[in-house]
């Protein structure tokens, strides 16, 4: 109940001081911001951060949906990393909820949605491409790397948008962290856990998950990426929102990786305006 009283109290707080935001006035900035009508698209959202939504989550999903239009695809997070981390060894694609947001849960429990088979970081996603983005996410090697929905959202040349959020909450720079087999990502071992699937059947399955996380500077990134012409910024509601190119990333940032495995972490000593940090526009196609 308290927590419920919170949420109220915010809720009429932004009401009475922040830009309301509707489906048509979220559309419309989702489209001077750069979204590609037909796209794949990966979201990270924060519904607070967007001002007062009328209509709350339902309406940020609608705003998206008609930006894409019918031929495009829209992924979201569903994170449940947090349970593993804390040793939970059981994920029921049906039940376990997303512990990443409202947005990301409301689009969740949609009946057109179908969501992807792992265990820690899963997405779901709905569109012409979303039965073969989720396909195969139990059988990759990694949470996000090659054969996983991330992976693919890059073959395509899909966007990803930072509504509302940073680059912090950029899973994208993990799965090319994982393409450039850095040595501090993943864990040195296997765990078993029990997977439900959509049809309620039990899998025991093994998965190699992510290690400790460790410090990172994603933020610290976002001048370089402008500079790249990876990411734009626009207004979205009453905060900044970010819309990355996500085969631009991955050609960019891929190279500087293997030649410098620590360099998204805080104790890397390269700076990110420094001369080696520069990658051949030519890989931006």
């Amino acid at each position: 109940m308290k927590r419920q009283a919170k949420r109220a109290i915010k809720s009429a707080l932004r009401w009475a001081t922040q830009p309301h935001v509707t489906v048509a006035s979220l559309h419309s900035q989702l489209e001077s911001l750069g979204l590609r009508k037909g796209s794949c698209l990966l979201v990270h959202a924060s519904l607070s951060k967007l001002g007062f939504v009328r209509g709350g989550p339902a309406t940020v999903i609608r705003a998206i949906l008609e930006a894409l239009g019918e031929n495009g695809t829209l992924v979201m997070p569903s994170h449940t990393w947090k349970l593993t981390n804390a040793g939970s060894r059981e994920f029921d694609v049906r039940n376990t909820p997303s512990l990443v947001g409202r947005i990301s849960e409301v689009f969740r429990q949609r009946d057109d949605v179908v969501r992807s088979l792992h265990p820690s970081h899963s997405v779901c996603a709905l569109g012409p491409l979303a039965e073969w983005i989720v396909e195969g996410h139990e059988n990759a090697g990694s949470p996000c790397g090659a054969g996983t929905p991330y992976a693919k959202i890059m073959d395509v040349g899909g966007q990803i948008l930072l509504l509302g959020v940073t680059l912090r909450r950029n899973t994208m720079f993990h799965a090319i962290e994982t393409m450039a087999n850095v040595p501090y990502l993943l864990k040195p071992h296997d765990d078993e856990f029990t997977v439900t699937d959509r049809h309620g059947v039990q899998h025991r399955l093994r998965f190699r998950c992510h290690a400790k996380a460790v410090p990172s500077r994603f933020d610290e990134m976002e001048r370089l990426l402008e500079e790249w012409g990876v990411l734009r910024r626009g207004k979205t509601g009453a905060t900044e929102s970010r819309l990355i190119e996500a085969a631009r990333l991955r050609n960019q940032l891929l190279p500087l990786l293997k030649r410098i495995p620590r360099f998204l972490l805080m104790d890397c000593d390269v700076g990110v305006d420094q001369p080696s940090c520069t990658v051949s526009r030519a890989t931006n196609a």
